[in-house]
């Protein structure tokens, strides 16, 4: 038995669940709350981000996961739309021979 089994065994149901709701909710976003504060970085994101809002309203785009799927899918159809690709979608922009117009990361 692992030492988190240990605790959990011996420590009531809801403290442990006070518990593991406070940690999920700082990984998730405490802790991107307070990097805002002291990171200058997100501030000028955020600005960056600002200008763009709207500035491709009214046309079309097409958001681009990953998996194997894409590599059964002709995906140069999309050369010269808007898109967004997720995550390493980024390891497969020389078999696909174009970058996507913005990336977004969503996974650490």
């Amino acid at each position: 038995m692992t030492f988190r089994q240990s605790i959990k065994k011996i420590t009531p149901a809801p403290i442990w669940g006070m518990g593991s709701d406070a940690y999920w909710s700082w990984h998730n976003r405490g802790r991107h709350l307070l990097a805002q504060k002291l990171d200058s970085r997100w501030s000028e994101s955020a600005r960056r981000l600002k200008q763009m809002e709207n500035t491709h309203a009214g046309k079309r785009c097409f958001i681009i996961g990953n998996g194997p799927s894409l590599r059964q899918t002709d995906m140069s159809l999309l050369r010269n739309e808007f898109t967004f690709g997720l995550n390493r979608i980024y390891l497969l922009f020389p078999e696909l021979g174009f970058s996507t117009s913005c990336l977004v990361a969503v996974n650490d």
